[in-house]
């Protein structure tokens, strides 16, 4: 007889699946209501407010009228381009600190890395809000303040790998023959950062959804009449005795894709 596989090892690639539907789903519904009218999302009709569920509001509308269905849409839509651009840039800086730190050495390294210490010691969230005080809101800003705060972990972990792969056998020997140290950092060192990188993506994108969350919860965020989840939570809060969807709609849509995400960065135990 085999080896025995555990509970928990036997449900997770069944709950790997829906969440990846759950991702999925997503994706899909908040590209296509791209091509979808703004009207119901932002305009507000206060005759039509905290309408029940029908065929032209699935899922009612809110305290000014405004579809629920299309909000919570455009607040994944929001949520998912904020994420992936500020991921994109902390994963490049990040990637670029990190390797040309431990490339490099001596006083670079030092030097590199003292920054990244003084920025990691400082509360994250107090650097975004001091960011969005200073230069304003907006969607590229935000991307922008979450973007810049959340690479410092990232390059140390870099940092850690290049000084692993520098003494490397391929990389001496491309160092002999004579290759320059851009084309040994990039065809030698980085293919060798890619799986790292792929399983730390995911873990920036969770992070900059739920801080874009946070923020617009705040206010920094996506002003109105723009949507988004943490603004959208802010809205469901005022209401939350009498229309609870108000509240519990954005908040379980945002639950559920962090999970998901958190989820696809797991490895499937073997038996």
């Amino acid at each position: 007889m085999g080896k025995k596989i555990p509970f928990h090892s036997r449900r997770l690639p069944c709950f790997s699946r829906w969440q990846g539907l759950w991702l999925c789903l997503l994706l899909s519904a908040s590209a296509g209501v791209t091509f979808l009218p703004d009207s119901s999302a932002y305009v507000q009709d206060l005759s039509l407010r905290f309408t029940g569920l029908s065929l032209a509001h699935p899922l009612g509308t809110d305290a000014l009228g405004r579809d629920l269905l299309l909000r919570l849409l455009r607040g994944g839509q929001v949520s998912l381009i904020v994420g992936a651009v500020a991921a994109i840039l902390a994963l490049f800086i990040g990637t670029t600190v990190g390797m040309i730190s431990g490339y490099v050495g001596g006083r670079v390294d030092r030097l590199l890395m003292g920054c990244v210490d003084v920025f990691y010691a400082l509360p994250v969230t107090l650097l975004m809000l001091l960011f969005l005080v200073f230069v304003g809101s907006g969607t590229g800003v935000l991307c922008l303040a979450i973007g810049l705060t959340e690479w410092f972990a990232l390059a140390r972990v870099i940092r850690a790998r290049t000084l692993d792969l520098r003494c490397r056998t391929f990389v001496l020997a491309a160092s002999a023959i004579g290759q320059s140290h851009r084309r040994i950092l990039l065809d030698h060192i980085l293919p060798h950062l890619i799986p790292m990188l792929s399983d730390y993506a995911l873990l920036l994108l969770s992070n900059a959804v739920l801080m874009e969350a946070f923020l617009s919860f705040l206010g920094l965020g996506v002003r109105p009449p723009g949507s988004s989840w943490g603004n959208m939570i802010v809205d469901g809060t005022q209401t939350l005795g009498e229309h609870p969807l108000q509240l519990l709609l954005p908040a379980t849509c945002l639950v559920l894709t962090l999970l998901s995400l958190q989820t696809l960065r797991k490895r499937e135990e073997k038996p």
